[in-house]
């Protein structure tokens, strides 16, 4: 019988029992011994053509382009936007021109397929690896040092300078000449108003409206814009037609036409949108949002705050100016703090005051104890409202206590063109809560109160609101006293609610009536229509109406005993103070 020897089976010494043997050193196919043949070495690279090169340059620079257009960020290294852009265009670069660096290989391959020599060469892609590391390195650093942690005090002063204290008689805003309607409300007769534009009521929409002071009366200017691209494609050679004005203390609302149309606008589109227009006219500039003004001819104009950072180049948000776009012709201008004209009322932001003075509040003793001991620590409460002064325009809010009491310890009020605030210690009811009390005196018609006005009525800091109904439509209004603000009265008219105010103050002996400011009287004379009578607070009052009069006057028997033998048909002359739906009066 014929033995094969182990490991060579049959002819080319294949062995069916051990398929592995050849990759172990074991016989190959042609009956040879050894080791395995080495691959192959991979082709080498091809180098990037100078025309390639150049075709992903190109595609790099106008993505990188669109992008810059369409974000618009402030080449400035304050800015954040700044700093996520350069990021998007370094890890663009290393997908895109990596490979276009000296043209060189980095490795050259023997033929057995390893590198035998490496060639070392400064790369594209090294450069870009440092300056990606660096530029996180100092962003995360700046941002690390700017926390209050370290910069409390830095925080705290940015609006310290600007801050004094006043006392509560210093106080001098009134009734005579404060807005009575809330933007809401200013919207919705701008939305009125716009119905009468025929022919361009379905081309432009209602744009922001801006809180100005015009000859000392507060008004709401408030632009048109473009209802999208084809409404903007279809009317960009005549531009937007007209803005409409609002009265807040008259609620008289115009609609004003413009000689030319405005080109430059937030709704346009290309470069007719006014951030992309102000961004190449002030490539490094940090803008604030647009605020559209009138000058003193009354001529529109887009007014936009330039901001910086005072504190390690990202933090402390502060105004180093503003800058004005005629909307018509496009032409810019910017003044720097301190050359602002006067007919430029927003300059600060609302926004911003608040957030100056919450650091201040907050990090003025330091930032530990903020968190800790937070002696003396205090906040801007969560809304605020337009007051006009002279003939700017100022943000009222009140300041309370971090820790929620749902009471005011002061307020603040700020010049919100030159950052000049004024800070009144007074302790009372939070406006919210006010606003509640307002309420619940007409809670069964389910009206809402608008954010109050502190004000000074009677001699009282009084809150005032605006009571809306739910289509957002002023059906009465609201005072509430600060200090005690379960006393509250309403009225159809702001007159009738100061004299129902000055009334309540006397029946509660807040006031006397020797104290109580009294207004003007004159006198009336008629024949008696319509009689009614009602109790309040256990006194009988009569209210009577005379022939050509809507107005019924108020007489209370307690006051004047013959009231109570008044009937229809009879001719009475009477005293009358104030105006409004129901006045106070007195027999003469």
């Amino acid at each position: 019988m014929k033995f094969y020897q182990f490991g060579s089976f049959g002819p080319g010494n294949h062995n069916p029992f051990n398929p592995f043997a050849s990759m172990f050193g074991g016989a190959g196919e042609n009956g040879e011994t050894g080791e395995r043949p080495a691959p192959p070495p991979p082709p080498p690279r091809k180098k990037t053509s100078r025309k390639g090169k150049l075709i992903r340059l190109l595609i790099y620079l106008a993505v990188m382009g669109l992008v810059y257009y369409v974000t618009l960020p402030p080449i400035n290294p304050q800015s954040r936007q700044f700093w996520s852009f350069a990021l998007i265009a370094v890890v663009f670069a290393f997908a895109m021109l990596t490979t276009v660096s000296n043209g060189r290989e980095d490795n050259v391959f023997g033929p057995d397929g390893k590198p035998v020599q490496k060639k070392k060469t400064f790369t594209l892609r090294k450069l870009l690896s440092i300056v990606l590391a660096v530029g996180i390195v100092v962003y995360l650093l700046c941002s690390l040092l700017s926390s209050p942690i370290f910069q409390a005090k830095a925080y705290s002063s940015i609006i310290q300078d600007s801050v004094t204290v006043k006392d509560i008689s210093e106080y001098t805003p009134t009734i005579d000449n404060v807005p009575l309607l809330d933007k809401d409300s200013a919207m919705r007769l701008s939305n009125r108003a716009l119905g009468n534009l025929v022919d361009e009521v379905s081309q432009f929409e209602l744009g922001e409206s801006t809180q100005v002071t015009i000859n000392r009366a507060p008004v709401r200017v408030q632009p048109l814009g473009y209802v999208g691209f084809i409404k903007w494609f279809l009317n960009r050679d005549t531009g937007i037609p007209a803005y409409i004005t609002v009265d807040m203390k008259t609620q008289n609302t115009k609609i004003v036409r413009l000689k030319q149309g405005m080109r430059y606008s937030p709704s346009a589109y290309f470069n007719e949108n006014l951030s992309r227009h102000l961004r190449f006219a002030y490539p490094t500039a940090m803008f604030d949002e647009a605020c559209f003004e009138l000058d003193e001819e009354g001529n529109p104009y887009w007014v936009v705050p330039v901001l910086r950072h005072r504190i390690m180049m990202l933090a402390g948000t502060d105004v180093k100016g503003v800058v004005t776009c005629d909307p018509v012709t496009g032409e810019t201008q910017y003044y720097a703090l301190g050359e602002i004209p006067d007919w430029i009322d927003n300059v600060y932001s609302a926004g911003l005051i608040m957030q100056q003075y919450d650091w201040y509040g907050r990090y003025h003793n330091g930032f530990w104890n903020s968190i800790i001991g937070q002696k003396g620590v205090v906040k801007t409460t969560e809304g605020y409202n337009y007051i006009p002064k002279d003939n700017d325009v100022y943000c009222y809010t009140g300041v309370t206590s971090v820790i929620s009491d749902e009471s005011n310890i002061a307020f603040i009020f700020s010049d919100m063109r030159t950052r000049e605030t004024d800070y009144y210690e007074i302790a009372g009811a939070e406006e919210y809560s006010a606003m509640e009390s307002a309420e619940g005196v007409v809670q069964h018609l389910n009206y809402r109160a608008t954010f109050p006005l502190l004000l000074e009525i009677e001699g009282q800091p009084t809150y005032t609101v605006a009571l809306k109904d739910n289509a957002g439509l002023v059906k009465m209004y609201g005072m509430v006293n600060m200090s005690q603000y379960q006393n509250v009265a309403t009225g159809k008219t702001i007159k009738e609610c100061q004299a129902n105010y000055r009334q309540m103050l006397i029946d509660d002996g807040i006031l006397t009536e020797e104290e109580a400011p009294k207004e003007a009287e004159r006198t009336v004379r008629g024949k008696i229509i319509d009689l009614r009578e009602a109790v309040r607070d256990g006194t009988t009052y009569y209210y009577l109406r005379l022939e050509d009069s809507e107005v019924y006057y108020s007489l209370s028997a307690s006051d004047d005993e013959a009231a109570v033998l008044l009937n229809v048909g009879d001719a009475v002359e009477l005293e009358v103070a104030g105006e409004g739906a129901i006045c106070p009066a007195s027999l003469k």
